[in-house]
C-alpha cells in the first residue's frame, strides 16, 4: 500500500472539466459593481459611447473579473458539474483534512469579455503536493487548479491558477512546528 499522495490524489492530475457555460452573460451591471468597488474609471468599462469608438467596439469587461463568471449562484442552486479537484477534496476529507484556505492567485489576462456575450471555462486539475506539509495551521496537502476562460467563438480570454490548502486542525495538545 503507498501514500495517500500516491494511491488517491496523484491519479487526478491533469484531469479536466467539459466546457461549463457561466450563468450569466457579461452585463454591464456586474462590470458597474466591480468597477465601483475597484474605484476603476476606464471607460471601456462604463462608457458606452466611448467604448463604441475605442479598439473593443463596445463595453467590456475589466479581465481581473475572469473568476465571477465561474461562480456558480447560491440561489436558486446551480451545482457545476463535478470538477476535477472534487475527487481530490473527498478523499483528504475522509482522511481528516477537514480545513480550506485560499492561498494563492494568478491570471492571465488574454483579451477582454465583451458585453452581452457568454463565457465558457473549464476547470483542470494542475497539481497536488506529493506529500503533507507542517504549517501553523495543521498538516496540509495543497491543491492547485487553473480556470481557462473563453469568448463564444473558442478565443481564450485568460487563466487563472488557484491554489487552496487542505489542512488537519491541530488540537491543543499538539506542538506547534517549527516557523
Amino acid at each position: 500500500m503507498g501514500t495517500l499522495y500516491e494511491d488517491r490524489l496523484r491519479q487526478h492530475i491533469g484531469n479536466e472539466s467539459e466546457p461549463i457555460e457561466a450563468v450569466d452573460a457579461v452585463c454591464p451591471q456586474m462590470i458597474r459593481h466591480w468597477v465601483e468597488i475597484m474605484e476603476d474609471r476606464n471607460p471601456a468599462y462604463s462608457d458606452p459611447e466611448w467604448a463604441g469608438t475605442s479598439r473593443h467596439g463596445g463595453l467590456v469587461a475589466p479581465g481581473s473579473m475572469m473568476q465571477v463568471w465561474s461562480m456558480a449562484p447560491h440561489w436558486p442552486e446551480r451545482p457545476l458539474p463535478d470538477l476535477p479537484f472534487a475527487p481530490v477534496d473527498e478523499a483528504l476529507e475522509e482522511a481528516g483534512y477537514t480545513e480550506i484556505v485560499a492561498t494563492e492567485q494568478s491570471q492571465t489576462i488574454t483579451a477582454l469579455a465583451k458585453v452581452g456575450e457568454p463565457v465558457t471555462f473549464t476547470v483542470r486539475l494542475t497539481d497536488v503536493s506529493d506529500s503533507e506539509h507542517k504549517t501553523r495551521l495543521g498538516e496540509a496537502y495543497f491543491v492547485t487548479f487553473e480556470y481557462r476562460f473563453s469568448d463564444p467563438r473558442g478565443d481564450l480570454l485568460g487563466t487563472q491558477s488557484f491554489t487552496y490548502m487542505r489542512y488537519r486542525p491541530q488540537t491543543e495538545d499538539t506542538e506547534e512546528p517549527a516557523a
